[in-house]
């Protein structure tokens, strides 16, 4: 079973929990296992998992610099590729390395933030 199917409609997953006569009994075992809970939104039954994500550095060479861009409404975006993400948007990456340093607020509704990795000693 994969946990990553269950929220979507029409999957082998989906259909245990909403649409079979055993379906609570199952929503119950996948909770024993996986831990969340469901909850009913109108017709359906939406998993929703108790786990925090966390940002972890691999141990390698090269360490990895985060970039959090965050748009006008709230939204952030993680990513390691500061280039990839200003392309796939369309935004100058000059003019956003202007906001990392301070010399700009924002940039067409975005601002970012830099985390770099620290190393254990």
């Amino acid at each position: 079973m994969n946990p990553d199917n269950v929220n979507k409609r029409n999957t082998r997953e989906w259909a245990l929990f909403n649409g079979n006569s055993k379906s609570e009994l199952n929503r119950s075992k996948f909770i024993e296992k996986y831990g969340g809970e469901f909850k009913k939104i109108r017709a359906e039954w939406v998993w929703e998992s108790r786990v925090k994500k966390t940002i972890e550095f691999a141990h390698t060479k090269k360490k990895r610099t985060i970039y959090i861009f965050t748009d006008k409404d709230g939204i952030k975006y993680i990513t390691d590729n500061f280039e990839g993400f200003c392309r796939d948007r369309k935004i100058n990456s000059s003019a956003m390395y202007d906001v990392i340093s301070g010399k700009r607020k924002s940039f067409k509704g975005f601002i970012v933030e830099r985390i770099q990795p620290q190393d254990k000693s």
